[in-house]
């Protein structure tokens, strides 16, 4: 396969997974950049990292038409994850990887968990403060984003739903729209590394918004503890992939030639 059409599909699957579960940008793609296009493990963030706004913006607009997005998370968690996103990004540029995806592992883990012993729609317990906890949240989320450079689906939606009783289609659409800050944030301390392959961008950001309008739609459709459970789900998988996945190869030399644009 050429490599623009790989890029494509590279997009294509994390918009889908963006839309459909708020899983895209970090968590699905720097797999696929770093194992199927060929790029080292900090080209790969930086790059999902930037690709991750396309998702970002479409899903809002998906999730937003059909008001599942609490625009207050935009101020209360986006503003905190943007400050520490790239503050985290700078003191762990050069992190041991491995032990980086173990411990996001365990957090995956341990959402899915709590998602799953959540049982039907009820207050969460931080619903009483909700401002105080969209700010703890917000530092977690920025934290995340900025050393393993997942944008922050995996750890926004559950804690939402955890701590601020929301459905998981409204969790997962203000998820979308809180990381927005985070995401600028990030890519501006990548490009300071030089970690932005900005060439590539433009394929995955036409399979990424094509991807995230079908997984956004099919999502808002379905029944709300469906799709809470598939989240779970989901979570479970990529926690057990993150804690059993061999070491990563660094590709920081000796790139295939031609492989990404």
């Amino acid at each position: 396969m050429k490599p623009a059409l790989r890029l494509f599909a590279s997009g294509l699957i994390t918009g889908f997974g963006g839309g459909l579960a708020s899983l895209g940008g970090g968590t699905l793609l720097i797999p696929l950049l770093t194992e199927w296009i060929g790029m080292s493990q900090l080209e790969a963030r930086g790059t999902a990292m930037a690709a991750a706004f396309f998702t970002a913006i479409t899903g809002a607009v998906v999730y937003g038409l059909h008001g599942n997005v609490d625009w207050r998370t935009l101020l209360w968690t986006g503003l905190p994850a943007l400050i520490c996103a790239p503050l985290a990004a700078r003191l762990s540029a050069h992190w041991p990887q491995l032990m980086l995806r173990r411990l996001f592992g365990v957090i995956v883990l341990l959402g899915a968990a709590a998602l799953l012993l959540k049982g039907g729609p009820h207050d969460g317990f931080a619903a009483g403060w909700p401002l105080a906890w969209m700010i703890a949240v917000g530092i977690l989320a920025g934290t995340v984003a900025g050393v393993v450079g997942v944008s922050g689906g995996p750890v926004l939606a559950p804690l939402f739903v955890l701590g601020l009783g929301m459905a998981q289609q409204l969790a997962q659409g203000s998820s979308l729209v809180s990381r927005l800050p985070a995401i600028l944030g990030g890519v501006a301390e990548d490009q300071r590394e030089h970690a932005v392959r900005w060439r590539a961008l433009p394929w995955l950001a036409a399979g990424i918004v094509l991807g995230t309008i079908l997984g956004g739609i099919l999502a808002i459709h379905l029944p709300e503890h469906v799709l809470r459970t598939l989240f779970a789900i989901l979570l479970v998988l990529l926690g057990l992939h993150e804690l059993t996945g061999r070491k990563l190869h660094s590709h920081t030399e000796h790139r295939p030639h031609g492989t990404y644009p």
